[in-house]
């Protein structure tokens, strides 16, 4: 299947070979541009964008094919082009997608699936340059098993390659109906807006809804990354510097360290510093019994969202007991107090500062607060472009 939003790059110096290579490919005919794009590669083994589109041709072939084995070898020969062509500077994530392809996982949905083999058959389609058909094929996948996600999304980007925006958009709805919580649907959606219908501002907030769906999926950033570079926009999170985890001594549990650094904590030398002590004492709480008592149903300490929470609020709270004027403090206690008065904390611990044991938190924490992780990264992450 292909990617929504592949980007064309810095082309290079077309011939004749590559003018009609060029051609097929943009009208979806990837298997037939394969043999071309093979002697291109060959030929300017420099040039990424050849390499990708290589490796693009090489996994629709496999889709043609039945034979376990040969399936295999293109599969891999796709990845070991597109490692390649990322090597080469290749800044597309179809590209890094492709390079981390696994040659043994299936290529298909299973056909005793109940829009499986419809599925299936869309995919010879797509890969054909057939739009028409496979939209037909995953409108009727979509149809006979309405939770099988890709079907909607298939169809969504088979639209998009037809520049359809509204048949797309109504596709990427659907799927995101049936799985509101991946990624692909929402970016998929932003590029269609971004690239057909030219409306940065329609486009990212799906692609906001991307990262809120998915913030640790690296795949679920590059839309709005992409967004960002086209509207010279900047992507920065909300700078915070913690004092570092309190330690246990292994052989003796009930024993923890904290660690501090008094220059760091001297309200002569930096404003308000103090309060930091607060955010050391309660995460050493944690450390002690408090997890236990908080989390009597998990076995092995973790570091939670609770816990951080607690830490920073007390030491806001320590904060607005000192009575420091906003403009003495530092950045990063200057960027808590902000944090903390627009009620996005929580937001700013999930996303911008979680570790292995916060993020266990997330899938709950969304629930009840999509949009409030919508609003932090627009009013805190994103500056700059198309509002």
């Amino acid at each position: 299947m292909a990617v929504a939003g592949l980007a064309a790059g810095s082309a290079p110096a077309q011939n004749d070979e590559a003018a009609k290579a060029n051609a097929l490919y943009s009208t979806g005919k990837r298997v037939d541009a394969l043999p071309l794009y093979d002697d291109l590669a060959k030929a300017h083994p420099n040039e990424w964008m050849y390499l990708e589109r290589l490796a693009d041709c090489l996994g629709a072939k496999a889709t043609q094919l039945s034979d376990p084995a040969e399936v295999k070898a293109l599969r891999t020969r796709e990845r070991e082009t597109a490692k390649h062509a990322v090597e080469l500077g290749d800044p597309n994530y179809f590209a890094q997608l492709m390079a981390k392809t696994d040659p043994d996982a299936p290529l298909q949905i299973a056909p005793a699936s109940p829009g499986g083999a419809l599925l299936q058959e869309g995919e010879k389609a797509f890969t054909a340059g057939d739009y028409s058909t496979a939209l037909a094929k995953y409108t009727a996948a979509a149809e006979a098993d309405p939770q099988l996600y890709v079907a909607p999304l298939f169809a969504g980007d088979t639209a998009y390659e037809q520049k359809d925006l509204k048949t797309a958009a109504k596709w990427f709805a659907r799927a995101i109906e049936v799985n509101p919580n991946r990624e692909t649907a929402y970016r998929y959606w932003g590029d269609a807006l971004l690239r057909i219908g030219n409306d940065p501002a329609a486009a990212k907030p799906k692609f906001l809804d991307a990262i809120v769906a998915e913030p640790y999926n690296k795949l679920a950033w590059q839309g709005l990354q992409q967004w960002a570079q086209r509207e010279q926009a900047v992507l920065l999170a909300p700078k915070i510097e913690r004092p570092a985890a309190p330690v246990v001594d292994p052989k003796k549990p009930n024993n923890v360290t904290i660690n501090i650094d008094s220059g760091k904590t001297d309200d002569k030398q930096h404003p308000g510093a103090s309060a930091w002590l607060g955010y050391s004492l309660v995460r050493a709480g944690y450390r002690g019994d408090r997890f236990k008592k908080e989390f009597p149903a998990e076995n092995v300490y973790r570091h939670s969202l609770q816990e951080e929470d607690a830490a920073l609020t007390l030491v806001v709270t320590m904060l607005n007991e000192k009575k420091e004027a906003p403009e003495k403090l530092d950045e990063s206690l200057r960027n808590l107090v902000a944090l903390s008065d627009a009620g996005m904390l929580d937001c700013w611990i999930l996303i911008s500062g979680a570790d292995q044991g916060i993020v266990q938190d997330y899938d709950t924490y969304r629930k009840d607060h999509r949009q409030l992780l919508h609003d932090y990264l627009a009013r805190f992450v994103v500056h700059g472009g198309a509002n």
